[in-house]
């Protein structure tokens, strides 16, 4: 450094005085210049803006065609902080690189430290949503990184040329960067400079996270934003506040810078602009944050609220994890949206009924002022004022109509829906707005409810008048008008009902993206490089292999700190295959460097993580995994016959799992199998060969039987084989898969796999014991509301509740009579005692005509008690001491019974076996099941997979309800008090419980011999 170097250098702070090292930024030092941005640039001190990616000139301004070492240079791609980055063919390999070449205004020791680490933080993460790294080297002095040529260019490109792109693209683009900055996460990588001229596409549209320059292991948390030579670390546009305090970062900064870049690509511009870049910190620092929809107000308003979300000033307030900002944002991306179930639409359903029949309650708590008032009281107030009962029930209807159509317009989902995890959107994955929601509405709650309506309105006391198994048709035919709306539900049209088909919306799964499960591989811990065994720039850790036509070696690249696969041929192997050597596809191996000469040929591969699959199959692997290994494998060689490189062989032992859950095809049989495989050389010799197959549909078929049933065919002391209980969608899938016409084709098929429930959880069979045990708890909690009603009945008006019930005896015994006329008392005691106790009420026409003395005292019980008076117009004091006489011994035991049926645990057993278990054990019998089932998705298999017999099902319904059964036999016997009917009904309960918790399958599944599965 010369002496005017060393003067320009040694100035201080224009504020405080303190020393610089370098020009500094308006001659301030970083803390001065943080408190000059708070309060705003002083006159005379205007900055001009930074640019992000301003390129720093190269040394020597390299040219197209210039050679720097074994790399011929091709054309810049463009800059950043630490230096330029071009496009280059690297002369040895023929492969396409990126070169990123140091700046020489930057070449001090501590740049190249902060360069040659970027190579290694980056070369350590080996991801599909991650520019890979190909080494790092010092070419004629000059610090350079050979990296992966993503040939799309960057998203900031994109942007800048064709304008802000659509949210679904940008979701899509953001959740791969997502996935990249996770799995730098998952090693300690913070990466500190995610913006949009950072994340790179992919000619496929595959993006990916790149230039690690700033990148930090998270046991290095404070570094500060700003350098003393006033460079900033990162830019500023997007970076988080804590950054550019300097203060303790961790994965919430980056995510903040996340949101920046969404932000950037859904608007075109930055979530905040100045004219200088101390203005811009100060608004970081001090403003919130914009949303998107004030640049775009056709953006989703849930979008907006992720973004705004991301970007809160205070770490504490964004999304905690990856994972929690990746499901915020899968709603809004292009990928299809995984239709809602029938079985939690119907769940959705009921909270929605009970919390908006709730709400209907507390609108017309005014009214009637008190539940147990009078249950009547509607139909009173329309034979008295009939238009104020009209305007109380459109009341009512706009409360419903306005509970469905606000919250699914402008939300997406109502109460019941957001608890079942779905949600309301159009053909765009958007709220349906306010006009369609509306539409839904009418057609779920009026279609169905009109026909009701109009006969309460017309005709009340009619209808109050009809028989109670009339009155229990006509209610449920609400319910049948509801279900006839779902008769066009199919799986293929995402079991869309007429109100969704009408409206041109779909109820989707709020949770549709389900994680990519990961096998159980251990990571390898970091390794202790001492070998005095060295092939080119690699050190051996470990024999793989030794044969006489290769060696394979587990090998170390201190460079860049990560393991390498080495094969040494024979002197005179002929080199990869250019198109080998080229392949970047994250469904195949890649190699990484090679040599050829007189003393040495070997090539380098990448060590991927995890396990051969046949060292997995020595244990059944579930098909929630396999799915994703058979649609990994399909993509790629659908990619490679596209492309023309497909792997020489297509064998069993030549797919790697990953232990991130991802499948890789080798271009060789997997180094290392014998001892993997616990095989000595001998018996690896003898083993019975891979199998090979013809076409890609019989190969992938290989690989799911092999996986599933857990017997490897290169190890003979596996595991015994063993069929796993199978989705039905799974094993139509696998019968069909031989079939297919190419992997394109089975990557078409697989899909929609993906998404699909793969074993029945714990969850699923709670949900089911929770719906059938929903009607049973809706009469006992019925039964308890009735018992207040007729509490209230017997104070206010204790005569009609007598007759009522006079009248209701009668009619039993006279129907239990059959010809035996003996039995007393006769039908003219009846008529006697009700002409001698009821005369006066029956002849007041407004109690007798009131609606509640209606709906109670109706058909033939109701005339009657009319012809009662008729035929006894003057009973004799006699003839009415005999008729009491003879009523009241009926009337006790009959009291007795009336209070052993009203308690809540007898009801609910009771209606649990009439209405659920019976109908169940005959649908199990003669359907295979029943409609529970149907909605639940799920279905039994026996322990070998084969579907369950009728009579197998029988019996597990049979071993099901039986305890409920033998409960309620026990409720009725006279000796059982009330503690030993609870007790009861809470033993059935803890055996539910139990079954419910039992991994797998509960009792019941357990004695009949079957297993729960989805469909």
């Amino acid at each position: 450094m010369t002496d005017s170097q060393n003067r320009l250098n040694q100035h201080g702070c224009e504020q405080c005085g303190a020393e610089l090292s370098g020009p500094g930024i308006q001659n301030l030092c970083p803390r001065c210049l943080l408190q000059a941005g708070l309060a705003g640039p002083a006159p005379g001190h205007e900055l001009t803006t930074v640019v992000s990616g301003a390129a720093v000139p190269a040394r020597g301004l390299l040219q197209p065609g210039d050679l720097l070492g074994h790399y011929r240079i091709e054309r810049p791609l463009g800059g950043g902080g630490m230096g330029t980055v071009f496009e280059a063919e690297d002369l040895d390999s023929g492969r396409r690189v990126a070169l990123k070449v140091l700046s020489q205004a930057l070449d001090a020791p501590p740049a190249r430290e902060r360069f040659f680490r970027e190579g290694r933080l980056a070369a350590s993460i080996n991801h599909p949503n991650s520019v890979y790294v190909f080494g790092t080297e010092e070419v004629a002095g000059i610090p350079v990184i050979a990296m992966e040529l993503v040939a799309g260019g960057t998203l900031e490109e994109h942007v800048r040329g064709q304008g802000p792109m659509p949210a679904p693209a940008a979701v899509d683009a953001i959740l791969q960067i997502i996935a990249g900055l996770e799995a730098a996460q998952n090693i300690g990588i913070l990466h500190r400079d995610v913006k949009p001229s950072n994340c790179f596409r992919d000619a496929d549209g595959a993006v990916k996270i790149g230039d690690f320059g700033l990148s930090i292991s998270t046991a290095i948390r404070t570094e500060p934003a700003l350098t003393s030579d006033g460079g900033f670390l990162g830019t500023p546009a997007f970076c988080s506040p804590e950054q550019l305090r300097g203060e303790e970062l961790n994965a919430r900064s980056d995510l903040y810078s996340v949101g920046a870049t969404l932000f950037y690509l859904l608007t075109g511009r930055t979530p905040f602009a100045a004219r200088n870049v101390v203005a811009l910190i100060a608004m970081i620092l001090e403003r919130p944050a914009p949303s998107p929809r004030e640049v775009r107000p056709e953006l989703p308003r849930g979008l907006a609220k992720v973004v705004r979300r991301c970007l809160e000033r205070q770490p504490g307030e964004r999304f905690k994890t990856y994972d929690e900002l990746r499901r915020a944002l899968t709603p809004y991306s292009s990928a299809a949206p995984v239709p809602a179930t029938l079985g939690l639409r119907c769940l959705a359903g009921l909270l929605d009924l009970c919390l908006h029949g709730l709400a209907g309650l507390v609108l017309l708590f005014p009214e009637i002022g008190s539940p147990f008032k009078d249950p009547f009281w509607f139909f009173t107030l329309l034979s008295r004022d009939t238009l104020k009962a009209i305007a109380l029930m459109a009341g009512c209807a706009f409360a419903s109509l306005s509970y469905y159509s606000l919250l699914e317009g402008f939300w997406g989902a109502t109460v019941g829906k957001a608890l079942c995890r779905l949600r309301v959107v159009d053909a765009a994955s958007r709220p349906p707005g306010l006009w369609r929601a509306l539409g839904r509405a009418v057609i779920y709650l009026g279609l169905p409810a009109i026909p009701s309506w109009i006969v309460l309105v017309l005709h009340p006391k009619a209808y109050l008048s009809l028989s109670s198994g009339i009155q229990f048709l006509s209610g449920a035919l609400v319910y049948i008008f509801w279900g006839a709306l779902f008769i066009t539900a199919r799986r293929r049209n995402g079991f869309a009902a007429l109100q969704d088909l009408a409206t041109k919306t779909r109820v989707v799964s709020r949770a549709a993206l389900r994680a990519r499960p990961s096998p159980p591989v251990s990571a390898p811990l970091p390794p202790e490089v001492e070998t005095r065994t060295v092939i080119g720039p690699y050190h051996v850790l470990e024999t793989l292999e030794q044969a006489e036509e290769q060696q394979w070696f587990l090998a170390y690249d201190l460079r860049l700190l990560r393991r390498v696969w080495l094969r040494v041929a024979p002197p005179g192997t002929p080199p990869i295959a250019p198109r080998l050597r080229a392949l970047a596809r994250v469904g195949r191996l890649r190699w990484i460097s090679g040599r050829r000469s007189p003393d040495e040929n070997w090539d380098a591969f990448e060590a991927p993580s995890g396990n051969a699959l046949l060292v997995l199959a020595r244990k059944p692997q579930s098909w929630q995994q396999v799915r994703y290994w058979l649609a990994d494998l399909a993509g790629e060689l659908t990619l490679a016959i596209k492309d023309g490189d497909p792997p020489p062989h297509l064998a069993l032992d030549r797919v790697w799992i990953t232990s991130e859950g991802r499948a890789k095809l080798l271009d060789f049989p997997a180094p290392g199998l014998s001892p993997r495989l616990d095989l000595a050389p001998n018996e690896a010799a003898t083993s019975p060969p891979v199998l090979e197959t013809a076409t890609p549909p019989k190969f992938l078929l290989a690989v799911a039987r092999t996986a599933l049933e857990g017997k490897s065919p290169l190890a003979p002391h596996s595991a015994p084989a063993m069929v796993t209980h199978l989705p039905v969608h799974a094993t139509e899938f696998l019968r069909k898969l031989p079939e297919f016409a190419g992997p394109e084709a089975v990557a078409r098929a697989l899909q929609p796999l993906l998404q699909r429930a793969a074993a029945v959880t714990s969850v699923h069979r709670a949900l089911l014991a929770v719906g059938c045990a929903a009607f049973p708890l809706f009469a006992a909690l019925a039964m308890i509301l009735g018992q207040g009603v007729f509490r209230q009945w017997n104070q206010s008006d204790p005569e009609i509740m007598e007759l009522n019930t006079v009248l209701t005896i009668r009619g039993a015994m006279r129907h239990s009579r059959a010809g035996n006329q003996n039995l007393s008392p006769t039908d003219r005691q009846f008529a006697l005692y009700v002409a001698s106790h009821y005369r006066a009420m029956i002849t007041n026409d407004a109690t007798w005509s009131s609606p509640m003395v209606v709906a109670l005292i109706k058909g033939e019980a109701r005339q009657f008690a009319e012809q009662s008076l008729v035929d006894q117009p003057a009973p004799t004091a006699e003839e009415v001491v005999g008729a009491e006489q003879a009523v009241k011994t009926i009337l006790l035991p009959a009291e007795g019974a009336v209070k052993l049926t009203l308690q809540p645990p007898f009801i609910f057993i009771v209606t649990l076996v009439i209405y659920v278990s019976l109908p169940a054990a005959l649908a199990a019998l003669f359907f295979r099941g029943g409609l529970a089932l149907r909605i639940a998705g799920m279905t039994f298999v026996r322990s070998d997979g084969a579907p369950a017999s009728r009579l197998r099902l029988f019996w597990r319904a049979l071993a099901t309800w039986m305890p409920f059964w033998l409960v309620m036999i026990a409720l009725v016997m006279p000796q059982a008090n009330s503690s030993t009917r609870w007790l009861a009904t809470a033993l059935v309960g803890a055996l539910t419980l139990l079954s419910v918790v039992m991994p797998a399958r509960g009792l019941a599944d357990r004695l009949a011999g079957t297993w729960p599965i989805p469909r």
